[in-house]
């Protein structure tokens, strides 16, 4: 069995100095400040009465195509106001 020594030597490079830093982290603050600016507000909840309705209209488009797929979508929108105690 035989051993292997390695010597290595430190890192020997220049020290960033204070202006690069200082630039760095002003362009990290410019982008996120503009990254919020982009930033839209989440949609608000729609109430189930609402979200049912939208999926009886779109029952309503496919009828005349599709008149079973129609159907699930009319029990699908009976079963969600159900769900969400929707009188």
């Amino acid at each position: 069995m035989s051993t292997i020594q390695l010597q290595v030597a430190p890192r020997v490079g220049p020290v960033n100095p204070r202006g690069s830093r200082l630039a760095a982290a002003m362009f990290i603050a410019l982008w996120r400040g503009i990254e919020r600016l982009g930033r839209t507000a989440p949609p608000r909840a729609k109430s189930p009465t609402r979200e049912a309705q939208e999926v009886r209209d779109m029952a309503w488009e496919v009828q005349r195509t599709d008149p079973r797929f129609a159907a699930e979508l009319y029990a699908a929108a009976d079963r969600h106001e159900r769900l969400h105690g929707v009188d």
